[in-house]
């Protein structure tokens, strides 16, 4: 089984995934729980990679308001074939985020062939000097990484950035992926907002409907390992870019690792009821 294509999707930032300050993070409101499913089929991939086919799934459950914090549930299902062999690889991750932006709780499961390979379980805390993890599983670790914003609080960024026309966004960013033991620097470079009301090619016309006269911009996330020479200068370790609403859902994904690219097309949009603030439990 090739290691590094299994570490390659387990390390893969959380999709929407996707600040400058705390008081930043009130903008969780203008995110809509959503649950969205993108179909994944293989780009292209290097003679490096082994890789001949690959197929899969991202769920993605956004839940969750501006008062109680935001959870995200995001499942990633591959089935690769190489010349070797074939096997399915299932991430299931589940995240929460607190309504100032200072606490992040993170469970993800990573399975191979239905059989489970690892276990991160954790919550980090924003402090004055960088973010203090405590993991409880594989095994119990307290670490004190640099300062860096949480995935939801760096979707409202990259949001609020589209929304003043500014191109370039830079934040270090904590997702608890992998080992959860990093925090990596993001760039995101952003389009030019425009309405793209017909479904592209793999995309489910109903689910796009719904979307339909919404302003969208293009947006391009790539993500570096911190403090290794000039972000600008080295290759990212993964990168993704979809379109992006201003209520955080998103559409025509593509993901790129060092040795293939996959892409993502909206299968199924449902919109979830969104629990106000002064009823909420």
């Amino acid at each position: 089984m090739n290691a590094s294509i299994i570490r390659n999707l387990t390390a893969a930032p959380v999709l929407a995934a996707l600040l400058a300050t705390p008081a930043a993070a009130s903008g969780f409101g203008i995110l809509v729980p959503h649950r969205a499913v993108y179909d994944l089929s293989l780009k292209e991939a290097s003679d490096r990679s082994g890789i001949e086919a690959m197929t899969g799934r991202i769920v993605y459950e956004l839940s969750g308001n501006e008062c109680d914090g935001v959870s995200i549930r995001y499942r990633f299902v591959t089935n690769i074939t190489t010349s070797e062999e074939a096997y399915q690889t299932d991430q299931q991750t589940t995240t929460f985020e607190s309504p100032n932006g200072l606490e992040f709780n993170f469970l993800t499961k990573s399975f191979v062939d239905k059989q489970l390979e690892s276990t991160v379980k954790g919550t980090a805390t924003r402090t004055k000097d960088g973010v203090k993890v405590v993991l409880s599983d594989p095994q119990r670790r307290d670490l004190e990484l640099p300062p860096a914003i949480f995935i939801s609080t760096h979707l409202i960024d990259i949001i609020g950035a589209a929304k003043d026309g500014e191109q370039l966004l830079k934040r270090d960013v904590f997702d608890g992926s992998d080992e959860a033991d990093e925090v990596v620097a993001s760039t995101t470079f952003i389009g030019e907002g425009k309405v793209v009301s017909e479904p592209l090619e793999g995309e489910n016309a109903e689910s796009v409907a719904m979307l339909e006269g919404q302003k969208t911009w293009p947006v391009t996330i790539s993500y570096f390992e911190k403090g290794v020479g000039n972000a600008a200068e080295s290759l990212p370790i993964y990168e993704a870019s979809f379109l992006l609403y201003d209520n955080g859902i998103s559409r025509k994904l593509t993901m790129r690792y060092p040795d293939y690219a996959l892409t993502g097309d909206l299968t199924s949009l449902e919109m979830l009821k969104k629990v106000p603030c002064d009823s909420a439990q």
